[in-house]
């Protein structure tokens, strides 16, 4: 198999320590009108025309496509001065299974390469339970999971 992210996987699958959890925190977001590039904790990526801009509550910005944020998030009557909106986690939004690497690692994401330092988490959508090479992976900061995502349940 030729999975760009097979060897950090097969490394987390041995361990079998993937968990489930859920996004607890709002967080804001305005959709971007040009193609541009944003800085995001783990490395630049692009934003396209029609995708949002999503800012947590540490500040971190991060692009992501209107249907995924969309299927995971409820936006509110609360805008601010520079056009964000406040969004809230849809309660009935399918979490993800998340486990935290001891180590440096890098993974390519469907919207690409992010660098994720030791102690941060390796995350994936919860209907990719039991797939071992998910197409969607991503990576989030150790204090970011640790301050906006709830435990829900070990995996079994």
């Amino acid at each position: 198999m030729n999975h760009p992210n097979k060897e950090l996987l097969d490394e987390v699958n041995r361990a079998n320590s993937w968990f489930a959890a859920r996004k607890t925190k709002c967080l804001w977001a305005q959709e971007v009108t040009d193609d541009q590039s944003v800085s995001t904790l783990e490395g630049e990526l692009i934003a396209k025309a029609g995708d949002y801009l999503c800012r947590g509550e540490s500040g971190d910005t991060w692009p992501q496509k209107a249907k995924t944020l969309f299927s995971k998030y409820e936006a509110t009557e609360e805008h601010d001065n520079a056009g964000w909106i406040k969004f809230s986690p849809k309660p009935e939004a399918a979490g993800v299974l998340a486990v935290q690497i001891k180590h440096a690692f890098q993974v390519i994401a469907s919207w690409g390469e992010l660098t994720g330092q030791p102690d941060d988490y390796l995350v994936k959508n919860e209907a990719d339970k039991n797939v071992e090479y998910p197409e969607d992976v991503w990576i989030v900061n150790r204090a970011i999971f640790e301050g906006t995502y709830e435990v829900t349940a070990s995996r079994d």
